[in-house]
């Protein structure tokens, strides 16, 4: 089942000028969620996940840019992590590709151009990934052996994804789950299509209902 293309990413940086300047290059050809701080871009990953890559200065304060790669990779093992900075030390280099596990290395300054053909390289693989990881888990006859325990299918869902499923629940479109939410319809969409996936199903009146038939969200009388 094809979970459609994401082009979402996250930029890290604590230079607000620079940015702003990212944000001016980049927000015509993808959808963009921008920190200045690294501790705060986790809890982006943690809570409004899916992102297809994650753009991120080294030198930041409390935690650098190697740091947060290998931290995000414990959370979404496919987000691809590409690091753009002035200190382009061959030793960071190496520690970035060895702890922080990144898809490219960029200096700064590079060329507009540049910085969105990796990019969009680095959303590409990231899509191919999630499709090939489908695809295996369909050969296999299931997808996530453990789906149909209730408590365990619970588990694999972001905060994000059970506050969608229990608006769906209350029959709420895209574009109220997005107001609801405070977050853009596509957004919406790409957490619906992660409750698609990851329940196993191919529209919204199945995701509901295979989510009361586990007891994922409950039924109730209208007020």
């Amino acid at each position: 089942m094809s979970t459609g293309i994401l082009s979402r990413i996250l930029l890290v940086d604590d230079d607000e000028s620079f940015l702003a300047s990212m944000r001016r290059i980049l927000h015509h050809h993808f959808e963009i969620v921008t920190t200045k701080d690294p501790v705060h871009a986790l809890k982006i990953i943690e809570h409004q996940s899916p992102f297809a890559a994650v753009v991120s200065d080294f030198r930041m304060p409390l935690m650098n840019g190697i740091e947060l790669f290998a931290r995000i990779a414990l959370i979404d093992k496919h987000v691809q992590r590409i690091m753009l900075t002035g200190h382009a030390e061959l030793q960071m280099a190496i520690d970035a590709v060895n702890h922080g596990k990144i898809t490219a290395f960029l200096t700064k300054p590079t060329p507009a151009a540049s910085i969105r053909a990796v990019i969009f390289d680095a959303i590409r693989v990231y899509n191919e990934s999630i499709i090939r990881e489908q695809a295996v888990a369909a050969t296999q006859g299931n997808q996530l052996p453990a789906r149909q325990d209730s408590t365990d299918l619970y588990a694999q869902l972001t905060v994000k994804e059970r506050e969608v499923l229990s608006l769906l629940a209350k029959g709420c479109s895209n574009a109220e789950i997005a107001v609801e939410l405070n977050i853009t319809v596509g957004t919406a969409k790409s957490h619906l299509n992660n409750l698609f996936w990851k329940m196993d199903v191919n529209n919204r009146t199945k995701v509901v209902a295979k989510a009361i038939e586990l007891g994922l969200i409950k039924t109730s009388p209208a007020e």
